[in-house]
């Protein structure tokens, strides 16, 4: 069976049903995908012999974003952690992109756009931390009391 070459043969779909139709696989034991695959079944059935295809050109997928996010990143600039659980959405770079579009309209010049909108960012960040929209880290955690009660010298004496 070690150098038997089925998997050329037919898809895993043909012989898993075959196998079914055999009795040599009970219908209880048939794969999760099966019922999927034989009612949603692709367009081009893929068969091992299938010829390769020729068409491998993957097209470029940039927006402008992107674009300024790498100039963001690549001047060196970069925001504190943010908070995955807050409900506004509103993350970094998205108010870095909205700032970079206000000064574009604003006719700010293109070299200083990054500078600005990063500094207008980040004043706007330790504003919020100073009004405390922005939650600090609770000495109340569980974490927080259990590191101020560990002992590092008597951890491994148990």
């Amino acid at each position: 069976m070690a150098t038997s070459r089925l998997e050329r043969i037919g898809t895993i779909f043909t012989r898993a049903e075959g196998l079914l139709k055999r009795g040599a696989m009970k219908p209880d034991d048939r794969p999760l995908w099966f019922d999927v695959y034989k009612a949603f079944p692709p367009i081009i059935e893929p068969k091992f012999a299938r010829p390769k295809v020729e068409n491998t050109t993957i097209r470029p997928i940039l927006y402008k974003e992107d674009v300024v996010r790498a100039k963001f990143h690549a001047s060196g600039h970069g925001f504190a952690a943010m908070n995955m659980q807050n409900p506004s959405g509103e993350t970094q770079i998205k108010k870095l992109m909205q700032q970079y579009e206000k000064l574009k309209t604003e006719g700010v010049p293109e070299n200083e756009l990054i500078e600005k909108s990063a500094s207008n960012v980040s004043s706007e960040r330790t504003q919020e931390v100073a009004q405390n929209k922005i939650p600090k880290a609770s000495p109340e955690t569980v974490t927080s009391q259990v590191l101020t009660e560990v002992n590092i010298k008597n951890i491994f004496k148990e």
